[in-house]
């Protein structure tokens, strides 16, 4: 089987709202979805983005220019098409956008190869677990109301979650306490309750106010305190904290993943599926913090990220971030607070046509 034909989508996702944090404000995620067909008509997806409409255009060009890499070729042999592109892409950097649109045909290529193999893409992985704990991150947003917070909360639990994040990092730090105190004595002590700073802190902030929210909201982990280039920053401040610290997801490929890792600079890392290159590296950094007896998480992309975890031994939790939903079929299903990985071939959901033809960008 050879790998046929390669077509390359550009969207305009609207968000279900503007996204506010410590350091965003989008109104659309501005995305490349890939399907890659194979001789006989299978096909397999995979997606990257980014806020900014002339920049998806770039990312559009850069999938075109390495999607030679892959038709013609066998979808097995999915490993070595992703070196080969790799080492094209080496004087323009190992990271930045020639890593996200390698992503998404990288993603594509494990998804065609599975469904081809007629597995589920966890269980070509090797995996065998059919459920991993999730977290609600769709919501909770630093703009919100104390009321807004609190009937999203409540939202979440209904859609079955038991585990959801909240951002903070606003310019008084009283404030952000105070929210999450609130908002966990509304859900109560038995969800897990994390927070996001965005980066928005510097290293004191962090350690003075995370040691308030530990007291105040019992959170599971706070994530990015500072930006995500200050390894030995982060570090002092999982050091002084005794809740986790989580960051990675602005790091780029495994070798991003063994700074942090080398730097103890966290807890948990969780890599960026479209920052490692696809669904290659991401493996290879979640192997690497098994060996460094770290877990590993994910962030967004979660319709592959699940496949991931679920074959990685020291998987930690999923992120469930709901933007890109209504370019597929069907949702994930969630129950009692874990995602059911599909059992069907490959992936396990497909792009809807209609879709495809309605984000157009």
């Amino acid at each position: 089987m050879k790998i046929s034909s390669v077509a390359i989508h550009r969207l305009s996702v609207p968000l279900p709202r503007p996204v506010r944090t410590a350091i965003h404000n989008h109104a659309h995620a501005d995305t490349v979805a890939v399907e890659l067909r194979n001789d006989a008509g299978a096909v397999g997806s995979g997606y990257c983005f980014a806020f900014g409409a002339k920049r998806a255009v770039a990312l559009a060009a850069l999938v075109e220019d390495l999607a030679v890499f892959y038709e013609g070729k066998d979808p097995a042999a999915v490993v070595a098409h992703f070196e080969a592109a790799w080492r094209s892409i080496n004087f323009i950097g190992h990271s930045g956008l020639a890593m996200i649109a390698l992503s998404a045909l990288d993603t594509a290529c494990w998804d065609l190869a599975a469904r081809v193999a007629n597995q589920p893409l966890f269980r070509y992985l090797g995996g065998a677990r059919t459920r991993v704990p999730t977290y609600a991150s769709s919501g909770l947003w630093i703009d919100y109301s104390v009321g807004q917070l609190l009937a999203e909360a409540e939202k979440f639990q209904a859609q079955g979650h038991r585990a959801m994040k909240m951002r903070v990092g606003g310019p008084d730090p009283r404030v952000d306490v105070e929210r999450a105190r609130l908002l966990r004595e509304a859900i109560g002590p038995d969800v897990k309750l994390l927070a996001d700073v965005n980066q928005g802190w510097d290293e004191p902030t962090a350690i003075r106010w995370g040691r308030e929210l530990e007291a105040a909201a019992d959170l599971y982990w706070l994530e990015e305190p500072v930006p995500y280039e200050d390894l030995e920053g982060c570090a002092r401040i999982s050091a002084a904290l005794t809740m986790r610290i989580a960051t990675g997801e602005s790091e780029y490929g495994s070798l991003g993943m063994k700074r942090h890792l080398d730097a103890r600079a966290a807890d948990v890392l969780m890599p960026d599926l479209q920052r490692m290159g696809g669904v290659t590296e991401y493996r290879r950094a979640g192997e690497l913090c098994r060996a460094y007896g770290q877990f590993v998480s994910s962030h967004l992309f979660m319709e592959a990220s699940c496949h991931v975890l679920a074959a990685a031994p020291n998987a930690l939790i999923l992120e469930h971030m709901d933007w890109w939903q209504p370019l597929f079929s069907e949702p994930l299903r969630i129950e009692n607070g874990e995602v059911l990985v599909p059992e069907r071939p490959g992936i396990g959901v497909e792009l809807d046509p209609n879709a495809l033809a309605r984000y157009r960008a």
